[in-house]
């Protein structure tokens, strides 16, 4: 159990690291019929693509919406707002983070919809990431290919609980720790852009986080 100001919460279950070297990133695993890439038309050899119907589409309300990166300059935290190509798919939004700052560990913060929200690491050797919930795999095309991407399968069933994915220790660099990590997934009813403000703020920057997603 992870306490914090009183409250205390369930650890929520991890069911997959998420420390991958670079070009596992970019690998292709072989599949069979009905893979694409997400944001592409024509056959690709790797992830699954997921039409966006009414459970997985992407809502227009201000906000829920935006991919920001983080990085470290001239000490100082600062955050760039990325194209929402970023949101289409992993390897776009891996491009972006390492393209938005000229530094050797840039963040991803990612709220494609109000059902998950996605953490990248990046540096020049490896991509770490967390996805908030993995159930998420099912129904949107950029948390299909992030669980792939750890090599854990899509969750069966109605799990109930959120099931994070990935690398509870993202952040730790920034000033959030993995027990504090799981404390902030662990809250109930919470919206992912709300979890991604409160990890903001605990790794001192929110007030710049707020000026750019919006």
């Amino acid at each position: 159990m992870v306490g914090g100001q009183g409250v205390q919460y369930g650890c929520p279950r991890l069911i997959h690291t998420g420390r991958l070297p670079a070009a596992r990133v970019r690998k292709r695993r072989a599949g069979g019929s009905g893979l694409l890439r997400a944001g592409h038309g024509g056959p690709s050899r790797g992830y699954r693509a997921h039409r966006r119907g009414t459970c997985g589409a992407v809502t227009d309300r201000r906000n829920h919406r935006y991919a920001v990166a983080v990085a470290e300059q001239d000490g100082r935290r600062q955050c760039t707002r990325l194209d929402r190509t970023a949101l289409t798919g992993l390897d776009e939004a891996v491009a972006a983070v390492r393209g938005a700052a000229n530094s050797d560990v840039s963040f991803g913060f990612f709220n494609a919809d109000e059902s998950f929200f996605l953490i990248l690491r990046v540096t020049p050797a490896e991509t770490a990431l967390l996805l908030s919930d993995a159930r998420a795999a099912q129904r949107h095309t950029l948390a299909a290919q992030a669980l792939d991407a750890t090599g854990a399968a899509p969750p069966g069933g109605d799990t109930g609980a959120a099931l994070p994915a990935g690398d509870l220790d993202i952040v730790s660099a920034l000033g959030l720790t993995a027990a504090g990590m799981a404390a902030v997934l662990a809250g109930p009813d919470a919206l992912p852009d709300d979890q991604l403000r409160v990890i903001a703020e605990r790794c001192g920057f929110a007030a710049e986080f707020d000026r750019v997603k919006t």
